[in-house]
């Protein structure tokens, strides 16, 4: 009975990846379904399965990462531990802390204001409200001269 379990687990696995391969080559879940001899709903199903695998395998993987990131760090402290006194060593037991802390998310986010490539504050909107209808069509006019496309629903 066992046996049987494990074959039918191999078969799906196969499964799940022939669907998964033939959906990356850009089939449709019908065509997927067509070219396996199963349904639709059942290519859909495969798919899905196998997506949520790699999902799963790369949470596990991204753990097993920062599982050795964090083992790293905490052997840089300890080689520099003894000798903390000494302003060069506190100073990268300080960095190795905050790395720590920043890898496990202890700290609060940060704040960060959108700015220019230059660095500058974004400009303000506009406020077009105040603009008579004439005004209006002519700055459309000189958008699209421009080369600009309007928007859907853009008052101009």
């Amino acid at each position: 009975m066992a046996q049987k379990a494990g074959k039918r687990r191999i078969l799906n696995r196969a499964q799940i990846q022939k669907a998964l391969d033939l959906r990356a080559t850009g089939a449709s879940y019908d065509g997927i379904g067509r070219g396996m001899g199963i349904s639709k709903t059942r290519a859909y199903q495969l798919v899905m399965i196998g997506l949520a695998d790699m999902d799963e395998e790369s949470r596990a993987a991204a753990a097993g990462l920062r599982a050795l990131e964090l083992v790293r760090l905490d052997s840089l402290v300890s080689a520099h531990w003894p000798e903390r006194a000494n302003p060069r060593h506190a100073d990268v037991i300080l960095k190795t802390i905050e790395r720590r802390a920043k890898l496990l998310g202890l700290e609060a986010p940060q704040k960060i204001a959108q700015t220019t490539p230059e660095g500058n504050a974004l400009p303000t909107a506009l406020d077009l409200s105040k603009l008579t209808d004439a005004e209006l069509a002519e700055m459309k006019r000189l958008y699209e001269k421009a080369g600009a496309v309007a928007t859907a629903g853009s008052d101009y």
